[in-house]
């Protein structure tokens, strides 16, 4: 038998496994998503080779976004302390004791609740002294004067006549007015004047006027006269101090009675409040016009906030405002922006500020009268409006602009895909936190350059790199050139 040679002892190959079924076809959706994926790696990419690219001494590169249609609302935020809209100041009405004292600084009163009330028993024997000493002034005066009325014929006669006119007056006047009142009552009429008419006539309305102020006249001269026959038997002076004395007792009389009647009921709360501070203190003697309670209203509650001048102008009576209180959010309204300026002074900082109020919709009573709280105040609102980002909006002397770029179309640039910049100016409108309204100089879907690493001369052409919705919309677009080649290979 022949040797075996090396090649033959190697050990053959092992039979191939069969092969392993071919995965199944990814979806276009999946697709989509790759070349969107993509298209954000290139773009970014694209951004981080901005050194080496500017290295190279190729055009410079900028981030450019576009111009999109927004619902803008502007706001102004703002910070105060929540006060009320009603403060009273109660005063002690007169020199009294205080009887009782029903509520202490910081509680709660409503609508009529009694916060104190006044022992009267020293006022009501003051009135009735007061009142028996105004009576023998009376009886002292009237006294007087009959002795001087009876001292001569003259004087008792003029008397007769005045006391009998002055029933001819009243009587007269009685007549006019129910005349007026009751014009169909005739009969009722001559019995009230049957008593003093004498002419016919008088039933005319102006006839029985004139006849009334006949009296009048009569009797006004009669009184000049019995006052100079007075005169002839009474000095001047004492007579007018007979008339002070009179006139003393009653004013005395009636300061005590105001008092009393002023204070009969205690101190009473006009409106739901709190009680922000309480002088009084049962037991005490305390003095008219003394400051005894003060109530701040719960009834209707403000935010008073200041602003700037820079804001002045954004303010109006109406606006809307969210108002912030912890955890609470409440609604109001701007109910009131003061006429003048205020000057604040905080940590040696002085500014002139303007003062406003929003009133407060709070039907659970979540605030507290004293504490601070944020408000956002609505100024003005847009809606579809052309906007851009805040910061690609900047300011020379010549006004507010922006940079803009243009695509190239022909030559190398275009070829390059370079784009061309432009310093464009714009007219702007209102604006919140992220956009500003440009009302001139701007459509939507321009391309903008928000930010700018460096400033370049107008028509410098320049490398572009989306970002934010232009970024968006190229990834969209890609992803959509990528579906309708994957569906027209299919």
């Amino acid at each position: 038998m022949p040797e075996t040679t090396e090649m033959e002892k190697t050990t053959a190959p092992a039979a191939s496994p069969a092969p392993a079924p071919a995965p199944p076809k990814p979806r276009k959706k999946l697709k989509i998503k790759k070349w969107i994926f993509l298209g954000l790696l290139l773009i970014g990419g694209g951004f981080l080779g901005y050194n080496a690219y500017q290295a190279a001494g190729a055009a410079p590169v900028v981030q450019y976004d576009q111009a999109t249609i927004q619902d803008i609302d502007s706001t102004l935020s703002v910070a105060g302390t929540i006060t009320p809209n009603e403060t009273k100041q109660y005063f002690v009405p007169g020199s009294v004791r205080v009887a009782q004292v029903n509520f202490k600084q910081g509680d709660a009163v409503k609508k009529g609740d009694v916060i104190a009330s006044f022992d009267l028993s020293d006022l009501n024997l003051s009135l009735q002294k007061a009142k028996l000493t105004l009576e023998n002034a009376q009886l002292r005066y009237d006294d007087t004067m009959d002795d001087l009325d009876n001292s001569s014929q003259e004087l008792y006669d003029l008397n007769k006549e005045i006391r009998r006119l002055q029933a001819r007056e009243t009587t007269y006047k009685l007549a006019y007015d129910y005349f007026h009142r009751y014009p169909t009552h005739d009969e009722e009429l001559d019995r009230i004047i049957s008593a003093y008419k004498t002419d016919e006539d008088d039933e005319d309305d102006t006839a029985m006027y004139n006849a009334w102020q006949a009296i009048v006249e009569e009797l006004t001269g009669m009184f000049s006269q019995r006052q100079v026959l007075r005169g002839n038997d009474l000095s001047e002076n004492n007579q007018k101090v007979l008339d002070n004395d009179l006139e003393l007792q009653k004013l005395e009389y009636e300061e005590i009675a105001r008092i009393i009647n002023r204070s009969q009921g205690g101190i009473v709360a006009d409106f739901d409040g709190i009680i922000t501070q309480m002088n009084l203190v049962e037991g005490a003697a305390v003095a008219e016009g003394q400051d005894a309670v003060t109530v701040a209203s719960t009834e209707g509650v403000l935010l008073r906030f200041s602003v700037g001048k820079y804001d002045v102008d954004r303010m109006e009576i109406g606006q809307t405002a969210e108002v912030t209180f912890g955890s609470k959010k409440l609604t109001g309204t701007v109910t009131r922006m003061d006429g003048a300026a205020t000057v604040e002074t905080d940590n040696n900082t002085t500014n002139t500020v303007l003062k406003g109020e929003i009133t407060i919709d709070d039907p659970n009573k979540v605030l507290k009268l004293g504490m601070d709280a944020n408000g956002e105040i609505l100024t003005d609102q847009a809606f579809g409006a052309v906007a851009v980002p805040v910061e690609a909006v900047k300011v020379d002397r010549d006004g507010e602009y922006l940079y803009t770029i243009t695509p190239c179309t022909q030559g190398e640039a275009a070829e390059k895909g370079l784009w061309e910049l432009h310093k464009t100016y714009i007219k702007t409108g209102i604006f919140d936190d992220a956009y500003i309204q440009v009302l001139e100089g701007l459509s939507a879907g321009d391309a903008i350059c928000p930010v700018m690493a460096q400033e370049l001369p107008e028509g410098t052409l320049v490398s572009a790199v989306p970002t934010g919705a232009a970024a968006q919309a190229a990834a969209e677009a890609a992803a959509q050139s990528q579906a309708s080649q994957s569906g027209s290979e299919g």
